[in-house]
Formats: C-alpha cells, structure tokens, sequence
C-alpha cells in the first residue's frame, strides 16, 4: 500500500517531469498538481487554495504593475538612452556599463522586463560598432539574474524567502539582507564574462546577418531569404483593376500575395528607393482605390504574381526590384510568456491585430524561411514583419508579448516627452523608501505604488495594468505552495532533510549549504526558479533547525541559487530571449554558463556564513 509521503513525491515527480517538457506550460502543470493533491486527499480544500490569499503572490503581481508603469512611463527607456550616451565608441565602456545597468534595473524590476528594453538598445550599439551581438547577449542575460538577487524585490525567490522564514518564526529578511552577497557575485560575475565569458562568445561580425553599422533593410530582406518573393508591379492605363480597392480584388485569397507598398507616380527613381519619405511610398491600406500609374511592391511566389499581372493587365517590373523600405520592415523575437507561442499566423489575426504583414519567419536552429498562414509561432522564434512605423512602434510597446529587435521606425511613443517618466520615478523611489525603513509592510507599500502607477497614467488604462501582470507567474507560486504543505504534512521535508544530513551533515554545516546550493542549482536548470524556491525553502529551514544551526545561511543559498541559473536557455526568461537575437545554440550557453555558475556557487558557499552565522 503507498503511503502518503510515497504519493506525494510520486505527484512531485510527475510534476516535474511535465515542468521539463516545453509543450507543457507551467502554469497548468501546476493547477493539475494542486488538484491532484486536492482530490488524493493529501490537502483540504482550504490548504489547497491558501496560496492564493499570501502576501507573496499579491506583491508579485502588483511588481508586475510597478514595473510595466516604469516601462510604459519612459523611465527604463531613459535608462537605455544613458547607455547609449554613455558608451561611445568603446567596446569596454559597452560592455561594463550594460552589465551595470541591466543589474541595478533588474534589482527593482523585471528581469524580463529590463531584457526586452535593453535588448534591441545593446543590438543596435553592436551593429553601430560592428560587433557581433552574440558577444554581449548572453552576458547582458546573465547580468540580469545576477542583478534580481540584489534585493528583496529583485526577483519572487527572494521575497518567499522572507515570507519562509517569517511564516518559520525567525523574522522577516530586510530590503537589503541580499544586497552585500550579491554585489560581490555581481562583480565576481562581471570580470568572468569580460575576461573569460566574452572571449567564449567572440564571433566574427557578418554584415549579412544585419551586424552593419546601420539598418539596412535589403540586408534585413537578404538574411531572411525572400529577396525572391518581393515584385515591383505596375499599373497601365488599361488595367481591368482600376478604380477597384485593394480589399476588393481579394489578392490574399486567389493569388496567395500580398501588397505591400505604393510608389506614386512621382517618385524619381525607379530604383535605389530606400529611405525615401512616406509622401513616396504608402503602406497600402485594404481601402485603397487603385489607379493607372501606380506601382506596388507584391510579396509571393514568383508564378502567383505572373499569373496576377495575367489576369489583370498589370506589367510585371523586369529590372531590378524596388527596395522596401527601412522604415516599414521590424525583426521581431517572441518573448518565452509571450500570448502568440503555440498560435499559427492565421490564428493570431497578425495583420487584422497589429496592422502588419509576417513576411518570414526562423525557428530555432533552422534557416530562415517564408512564412505562410498556418504556420506555428514557436518558442525562440524571430519574425520579419512588414508595415507602417506606427504599427512597429505600437507592437514595441507590446513587451509581454514581443520585442522589436530591428527597426529604423521612430520612436513615437508620448509617454517618452511628458513628465510621465519622472512621476514613474517619485512613485518607484518612495516604494523603496518605503520598504527600506519598514514605515508600512512590504505588500502594503508595493500594491500602494502599483495603484499610483495606474491612478496617474504611467500605466496608461486600467486594463493594461491588469495585462501587465505575468499571471503564469502568479498562478505558478499560488499553485506550488500547496505542493510544500503537502510535503510538511506528510513528512516528505523531513525525508528530504535528513537524507541531506546523514550524506554531508559529519562534514559540518557547510558541507550540507554546499549540498543544497548544488541541488536547487541543478534544479533551477530546467524548471522555474520560483517552483524550486518553493519546494527546497522548507527542507533549508528544517535541516538548519535539526542541525542546530541558524537557518539563514541556507534559505540564503537556496535563494541565490534558484536565481543563478546559467547553464540552459531555458533556466530564465532572458535567456530564452537573448537566444535567437545572438544566434546562440544550446552549447554557447553551457560553455559559458557552467564556469559562472561554479564560480557564483563558490563565492556563495564562502561567504554566505560569513554574512549569516550558523
């Protein structure tokens, strides 16, 4: 007959396993363990949704809210424009300032969030100085997760750390308690990438691979492999299609085509037309009516388009084909909680949606390729997407969801000349002032700020505060607590902690730290850091508390080491991020990521008694 400690680490192994497999998302895995608990009879029903009410849960997902006012504001953006102010022409400067500023950001907000701004930011400076972007993306993802372990709030770990050991009767940790540690790793980690990690990632600068000083959308065109679809057509006098609009002639639907630009008649060169100004060239709306001279630039297959200008009289251009121009044409990458994952083209609305057209698309470790309308957006994936600049800068405001890598389009963004950013500012300042002297308790002053955020517009609608909540994330912790109730109650944390003890405990206290950096590490690798913390903070206090020593020292090192996961790309989200923007393949990360996880293992082990007696 199996126990119920035995059931539980059977629903804990189950769990785990489907945590490992991409085409499962986390959050249901969680909500089906949570039931299977529930309905085993393991917890009650009260147990089984008490995470849902803790303190935790709601200051991560009104963080979410504080950090999407930061982004929304203009602030992180300022922030971005500081680097390139403050970079020149040095690769150094580059470099050791970016990693500076994406930690010091990512101490007080998304680490998710602070990538998808300073990525495209740091792939622009590259191109601006011919480097290869692969040489600084994965250390400006690494730097981020070094930066969340700076203090409380830096990352969800953290702050269940503190409620773990609040709820074990030892007191809450202050805003800072991660703060001396964690500088020294960020350094330790800095010099490693400068001196050895970047070394790793040197790569040769490919102009066609869009690492030229500027944007150029025939390279762009190039490296996604659909110069050939792209057809410059034009309409004579006797055309059957004039006086017809675009939506009309159902192009999409009988020739599998897509118009992309109007050139008027006016223009003064048929070739050679990139980066002329809108006035030229017109991203063409479904209501356009078309009339006699007008050219547009088509994008098909070579044989539907013939096939058009059969049936409808227009000519085919035989010379060289039109440019597209620079201003229409973004390289977007998903983001790993992005909505669009696991959704064809067809499906997501793309055009109807954002107003833009996907002209190609690459997967993971395969060559670019045209995209067609039941095609799956898939995680790692980049996008070459087609329209006006407008649009662009509108889907760049979509970070949740996607980041504009490549672009020429403006910025046209309001929020970016108002007082908005410094408002962000007040509000995140006296969030951390808060927090620092304890003048009210940490969710009080974190929901307090959210609700500011919103109240004066650097969240711009209420609604977009609610999307700004990465809910897979809250759903995750609500759902993984019970899992650790379940293991108290059974006896599986004592289980665990005494096999802890009886294999490293005649070492000494340190040895058994170092045992449990070494476990959650590992496990941080390949499931969320969240649900790691969850599950091991309760076996660190027990252990300390049958060893008879101080628990701080190991819920420490199971906090740091669930946010110091290098070695996949999928240990984090920036990791899953930078991957198709630097063109990484899954052994860069573990040649890279390994040494530094050795290395922030190392200084934790040495110091964390240090800093918090046994």
């Amino acid at each position: 007959m199996i126990t119920d400690m035995q059931l539980v680490f059977l629903i804990l192994i189950i769990t785990t396993i489907c945590f490992l497999i991409p085409r499962f998302r986390a959050d249901l895995v969680a909500i089906s363990s949570l039931l299977a608990l529930l309905l085993t009879g393991l917890i009650d029903v009260p147990e089984a949704f008490a995470g849902f009410s803790n303190s935790v849960v709601i200051m991560v997902a009104a963080l979410f809210i504080v950090g999407a006012g930061v982004f929304q504001s203009g602030l992180a953006q300022k922030a971005g424009d500081l680097l390139v102010k403050s970079t020149g022409n040095s690769e150094l400067k580059l470099t050791i300032f970016m990693l500076a500023l994406v930690a010091v950001l990512s101490g007080f907000i998304s680490n998710t969030g602070t990538v998808a701004i300073l990525l495209p930011i740091v792939v622009s400076l590259c191109r601006q100085m011919q480097l290869h972007p692969g040489k600084l993306l994965i250390p400006l993802a690494f730097a981020s997760s070094m930066g969340g372990a700076l203090t409380l709030i830096g990352t969800a770990p953290n702050l269940i750390a503190s409620q773990s050991l609040h709820d074990a009767g030892y007191g809450a940790l202050n805003f800072f308690s991660f703060t001396p540690i964690g500088l020294i790793m960020l350094l330790g980690g800095i010099l490693y990438l400068w001196f050895i990690g970047r070394r790793m990632l040197d790569k040769p600068v490919d102009n066609k691979d869009g690492t030229s000083g500027t944007f150029d959308a025939a390279e762009l065109v190039d490296q996604y492999g659909i110069t050939n679809f792209i057809f410059s057509v034009k309409v004579p006098q006797e055309s059957s299609i004039i006086g017809h609009t675009i939506k009309q002639l159902h192009l999409p639907s009988t020739y599998h085509i897509t118009v992309l630009e109007l050139i008027k008649e006016g223009a003064s060169s048929l070739l050679n037309l990139a980066g002329r100004t809108q006035s030229q060239r017109i991203t063409v709306e479904p209501s356009y009516v078309v009339e006699a001279g007008d050219t547009f630039l088509i994008f098909g297959e070579e044989d539907a388009v013939i096939k058009l200008c059969n049936e409808t009289g227009m000519t085919l251009y035989k010379g060289e084909a039109y440019q597209l121009e620079d201003s229409h044409l973004a390289e977007v990458i998903l983001t790993p909680q992005s909505r669009l994952l696991n959704q064809t083209i067809k499906e997501v609305n793309f055009r109807e949606k954002y107003g833009l057209s996907v002209l190609a698309m690459k997967h993971q470790f395969r060559p670019a390729k045209k995209a067609t309308a039941d095609e799956k957006l898939l995680y790692g994936d980049s996008i070459l997407v087609h329209g006006k600049w407008k649009d662009i800068n509108l889907l760049s405001a979509e970070k949740n969801d996607t980041v504009v890598l490549k672009s020429s389009a403006e910025d046209t963004d309001p929020a970016n000349t108002t007082k908005k950013s410094r408002i962000a500012g007040v509000i995140l300042f006296f969030m951390l002032l808060a927090m620092v002297f304890e003048w009210v308790p940490a969710v009080v002053a974190i929901v307090v700020a959210a609700l500011l955020m919103v109240f004066t517009g650097c969240v711009r609608q209420t609604d977009q505060a609610y999307h700004a909540i990465n809910w897979q994330t809250v759903i995750l912790i609500a759902c993984m607590l019970p899992m650790a109730t379940a293991l108290e109650k059974t006896g599986g944390v004592t289980f665990m902690s005494e096999g802890l003890i009886q294999s490293l405990g005649a070492i000494g206290p340190i040895a058994v730290l170092a045992g449990l950096y070494a476990i959650t590490s590992v496990f941080s690798q390949f499931i969320s850091n969240t649900a790691t913390a969850v599950l091991l903070f309760p076996v660190a206090i027990l252990t300390a508390e049958q060893l008879g020593v101080s628990p701080f020292p190991m819920v420490m090192a199971v906090a740091f080491s669930s946010s110091m996961a290098f070695a996949t790309p999928v240990a984090t989200p920036p990791n899953a991020m930078v991957m198709a923007a630097g063109k990484y393949t899954f052994l860069d990360f573990v040649r890279v990521g390994i040494p530094l996880q050795l290395l922030i293992g190392l200084i934790a082990v040495l110091l964390l008694p240090f800093f918090f007696p046994f």
